[in-house]
Parts: structure tokens; sequence; C-alpha cells
């Protein structure tokens, strides 16, 4: 079993929709996906109940509750992908240091990047390899795209090689619990996510 963990400290960076649509994907491939919800927004819990299918299961979890969560989730789950919190919080913390893999989702916008490197600096006091996803790009702005790798980088990190543009197929799928490569395969969206996605699990194969 590994853990993917998606933290950042802003909101409104799409934590949740990278959590579902990464899920999804893993679950496509064959995987048993766990998603642990430690939002107490609960926005990935809600998605759920919303949702027919049976994978990825979703439970919700305090900083306390998490190692019995994991533990129970061992035998069971192939990938346990975690989301945080945005504000400060004891949850990150705790499931970043468990965590095989961080990713902080970002937009390109000046907010979220400045309190990237509060969410690098946890990452580090751990170890965890850890990575920037540019997410809710404007897909007409390719400008903005090199500006935020450049930021990224000038804080001594690593950006994700594909980036989540900012598209409707994402809101559309949430509302009935699916995710993009479920409701529009074929889609610009469902690419993205499914390229991300083999990137992620190339990643988490070379860290075993």
């Amino acid at each position: 079993m590994q853990v993917i963990t998606i933290a950042m400290q802003k909101g409104g960076v799409g934590k949740s929709t990278l959590a579902r649509s990464l899920a999804v994907a893993a679950a496509r491939d064959g995987l048993s996906v766990l998603i642990v919800d430690m939002d107490a927004q609960q926005s990935v819990s809600q998605w759920a109940e919303r949702r027919e299918a049976d994978m990825p299961v979703v439970v919700f979890s305090t900083e306390n509750e998490l190692p019995k969560k994991l533990d129970q989730a061992k035998d069971a789950a192939d990938l346990v992908i975690i989301d945080t919190p945005p504000a400060r919080s004891t949850e990150a913390p705790a499931a970043v240091e468990i965590a095989d893999l961080v990713l902080i989702p970002t937009t390109p916008d000046v907010e979220p990047l400045e309190q990237m490197p509060r969410t690098l600096r946890l990452c580090r006091g751990f170890g965890r390899p850890v990575y920037a996803v540019i997410n809710m790009a404007n897909p007409t702005g390719p400008a903005e795209v090199s500006y935020t790798r450049e930021v990224i980088e000038s804080m001594g990190a690593k950006a994700a090689p594909v980036v989540l543009h900012r598209r409707k197929a994402h809101r559309d799928a949430s509302a009935s619990g699916q995710s993009v490569q479920e409701v529009d395969p074929g889609s610009k969206a469902a690419a993205e996510v499914s390229a991300l996605w083999d990137w992620v699990r190339a990643e988490l194969q070379g860290s075993k």
C-alpha cells in the first residue's frame, strides 16, 4: 500500500478535485483505492455520497483516527490518497509524515504561490518527495504556466510535468459524483488527468 498526500495551506486550489480525479484514474487502472478525507468541509465525502460506483472508497478521518484507518486499509487498498484541510492544522503534518509522495496543487496566482513555502518546509522536514501540481490554469494562457513553473523552481521545488487546466467538465462531473474520465473520457480534461496519473504512477513505482 502506498500513500499520496495532497496538501496546501491555501484554499481554493483544487485539492479535493485533484484527489478525486487521481483516485478514479487509479481505480480505472485496476487499483483498489481509498481516499481519506481529513478536511472538515468533507467535500470528498459529499462527492462520494453522490457517487454510485464502489471505487474509490472514501472515509473521513481525524488526525487521531488516521493511524487506525490506514492500518485497517493496508490489506485491502493498493493506494491511499489523503485530502488535507487548507488552513494551518495538525492534520497536514500527520498526513505528510506517512506519505510516499506529496502533491501541492497551486493555481497560477500569487496568493497560493506565496503560501507554498510553508507546505514545502513541512514536506522537507519529514524528508518526503514533493511536487507542485499547476492546477486550474487558463487553457489559453501558456505564459502564466511558464511563469508559475519559474516561481516554483525559484523556491527550490519541482513541478509535475502535467498541467491541469480550468475546464467546466470537472464541475459537471463533480455534480454527479464522478470524474471527468467517467463522464467524458475523450475530453481534454480527461486526457490531462490520465497523463498526470501516468506520471504519478511512475513516481510511486520509482519510490518502492
